[in-house]
């Protein structure tokens, strides 16, 4: 007996919403400067880097990168999305 299977196409059920054009709001290339400061010791100032992304617009992803102070270079990773 032969076996069949069927490929289905994926249906996105998720419409965006209100608070999905928000997060609209992030997408883009950003460079932020930071000042961290530890008590009895003088201001760390630094830099970072981030790019965010939308993915199907109900979700950003923000790929960043930065050298903390005492810790060296960093990376990072976040997604954002809405679940109504």
């Amino acid at each position: 007996m032969a076996e069949t299977t069927t490929q289905q196409q994926p249906t996105m059920l998720a419409k965006p919403q209100k608070e999905h054009e928000w997060l609209q709001k992030l997408v883009g290339e950003w460079t932020c400067e930071m000042e961290m400061i530890e008590p009895g010791q003088a201001p760390t100032k630094t830099t970072a880097t981030e790019k965010v992304r939308s993915i199907g617009g109900l979700w950003t992803v923000a790929e960043g990168e930065g050298d903390m102070p005492g810790v060296g270079p960093t990376t990072m990773v976040m997604t954002l999305g809405y679940d109504p």
